[in-house]
């Protein structure tokens, strides 16, 4: 018990900070590589990496049922094709850290998928919550002169990324995966690059010569996200399989803040017009949807404390 809380702090530990930095290096790598090129890169080779470790550790015994490997497909699907290739196209159009706030509003989504596929209640605090966070979300996506002119491909691209991933992150409860977390992570991390780099070789997207094209800062942030960015992906999937959804979306209270820093002074990206607005009641929003009973009955228990 002690060594899973452990595993559980270190994994949350690696999802707040890692994943905060990711939307940065993925906006340098499609700099000069193609976004479906990037997550087949990544993708296969952290899954390759993965699988090849449980074999060496023993880890896959017994091997994995094909409904297993079902589920990890399709969570893939959605997750990693669906979530991060979104998100991929989106940032060669908009500013990493714009991104990263936007996604930031998955454990809003989280808690509606919740409510409708596993027939969790829904409290009056996380209402409250989803309301103030999405009037954020609302906030950051308006440039100040209309609805219409708001809403760019890239930044439906990402309302489409934050719906899909919300919806494995709430499936992931519900569909049996593989025990072992990194086989689970590898399984995904395999399928997902292989896909998209057989696509990207039948596009023409991937071929030799385009190879020549990517720039040195380009690699260094698809090594980044090959490395660093897959382990995050394993601490997520760990956490799908131990803590309750909306405590692993926590993540997206930390992740914003990290984003913003490294896009301003990284990346000298510029403000949106109502950043100073959006960003706050996002973050409200979720702290109220996440601790807000825990904080109202502490605020009580201390009232009544005192009145006696």
């Amino acid at each position: 018990m002690k060594r899973e809380g452990s595993l559980i702090l270190l994994s949350y530990l690696t999802i707040y900070i890692v994943w905060g930095s990711t939307y940065f290096f993925i906006k340098i790598a499609v700099e000069s590589i193609p976004p479906l090129v990037l997550v087949g890169f990544r993708f296969f080779t952290g899954g390759l990496f993965f699988l090849l470790f449980s074999l060496l550790m023993g880890k896959m015994k017994p091997r994995p049922t094909f409904a297993q490997i079902g589920s990890s497909v399709l969570l893939a699907t959605l997750l990693l094709l669906g979530g991060n290739g979104l998100i991929s196209y989106a940032e060669k159009g908009i500013d990493s850290y714009l991104a990263a706030l936007l996604i930031s509003s998955t454990p809003l989504m989280v808690a509606v998928f919740d409510a409708v596929i596993l027939k969790k209640r829904v409290t009056l605090f996380r209402i409250v919550g989803i309301i103030i966070g999405e009037l954020g979300v609302v906030l950051l996506i308006y440039d100040g002169r209309s609805v219409s002119t708001s809403l760019s491909p890239e930044l439906v691209l990402v309302i489409l990324a934050v719906l899909l991933w919300s919806l494995a992150t709430s499936l992931g409860h519900r569909f049996k995966v593989y025990p072992d977390n990194t086989v689970n992570a590898g399984i995904q991390m395999l399928f997902a690059g292989s896909v998209a780099l057989i696509y990207s070789l039948f596009s023409g997207d991937l071929t030799v010569s385009s190879l020549y094209g990517f720039s040195t800062r380009s690699i260094a942030g698809l090594l980044y996200l090959a490395t660093i960015g897959s382990l995050a992906f394993s601490a997520y999937t760990y956490l799908l399989n131990h803590e309750p959804a909306y405590r692993v979306v926590s993540y997206a209270l930390v992740n914003p803040v990290i984003a913003v820093l490294l896009g301003f002074l990284a990346g000298n990206e510029s403000a949106v017009p109502y950043l100073a607005e959006g960003f706050p009641l996002i973050l409200v929003g979720l702290a109220v949807m996440l601790y807000g009973r825990m904080i109202f009955e502490r605020i009580k228990g201390r009232r009544s404390k005192d009145a006696g």
